[in-house]
């Protein structure tokens, strides 16, 4: 039997409005500048926003941090099989260490509005060659929109592995829940099999342990809202304003590099982290172009 699922596109919904998205109340934002710090709170929401640096310094909800790290641009992925035989990790490389060596240009902070305060932030990916601005609007209601933008000035530059964010939460997020492609993993270019709907699971169900070695893994798309709910009571939503793709893994893209320096030949070789380690992105392209008879590079030296 073959089961298909058969959607028109207007029907998909693609922000808040999707079943079973709670909403916000909107309430009276406060905003406290202290020298190069913006401090912002509304209700059991609290933040603080440094201007000298373009980055976040804090993120809480009744006191208690809802991040260990804040979002930050990612570009690469752990190569599977299929992109070894594509030779990424040659051809994509510069994509690897393009997020780290980013260069902060300045940070303009707007004025409050009834829709919140807008940050807009600037840095220069010196890889790349690339200028990269990150929009970040405080909303009224406490929540944070982050929009990001790149513009490329080295035409000669390969495809990228994917264009998004990420950051960390601490492992009380035990369980997950997500409108978008599942409950399996899914991509871009193998995820009709996985229907569109409300998925609910636990951390420990996103890694998949069964490929021979550690590699890209774990990821849904089309995904339109995902919450993170911790085993202290409470937690963490992520909206799109359009579909998205997301991962939520004990362990960093740089883990599941099986490279020989780390000897990470094997799922069973990675030691799980004490966080979890989540990927935001608008997409992950397809980036297999396998010629028969290529030898096929099984592994790299990190």
């Amino acid at each position: 039997m073959v089961r298909e699922q058969l959607l028109q596109p207007a029907s998909l919904p693609i922000s808040v409005s999707a079943p079973g998205s709670p909403t916000l109340p909107v309430s009276d934002l406060q905003i406290k500048p202290e020298g190069n710090v913006i401090n912002f709170s509304n209700g059991d929401i609290a933040g603080r926003f440094n201007t000298a640096n373009g980055q976040w310094v804090q993120y809480t909800f009744k006191g208690e941090p809802l991040l260990k790290t804040f979002p930050e641009p990612y570009f690469w992925r752990a190569p599977t099989d299929n992109d070894f035989r594509n030779q990424i990790q040659e051809r994509l490389g510069v994509w690897r260490s393009a997020h780290a060596n980013r260069r902060f240009i300045s940070a303009k902070v707007g004025e409050k509005t009834a829709d919140g305060l807008k940050i807009e932030v600037k840095f220069r990916l010196t890889d790349v060659s690339a200028a990269y601005q990150v929009n970040y609007t405080i909303l009224s209601n406490g929540a944070v929109k982050v929009e990001a933008l790149m513009e490329m000035d080295e035409p000669q530059l390969p495809e990228m592995p994917r264009f998004g964010m990420r950051m960390q939460l601490g492992r009380e997020y035990e369980q997950i829940e997500y409108y978008g492609r599942g409950p399996w993993e899914n991509y871009t270019d193998r995820n009709t099999a996985s229907f569109i709907g409300e998925y609910n699971q636990p951390s420990s169900d996103m890694f998949v342990a069964n490929y021979i070695r550690p590699q890209e893994n774990g990821y849904r798309t089309d995904i339109r809202w995902i919450k993170f709910i911790s085993n202290k009571g409470g937690g963490l939503m992520i909206t799109g304003v359009q579909p998205v793709g997301f991962s939520a893994l004990p362990y960093t893209a740089e883990d599941m590099h099986p490279c020989i320096a780390k000897k990470n030949q094997h799922p069973s070789d990675l030691n799980e982290r004490n966080f979890i380690s989540l990927h935001i992105d608008l997409r992950q392209p397809a980036l297999v172009a396998i010629t028969a008879g290529e030898p096929c590079p099984m592994h790299l030296t990190c």
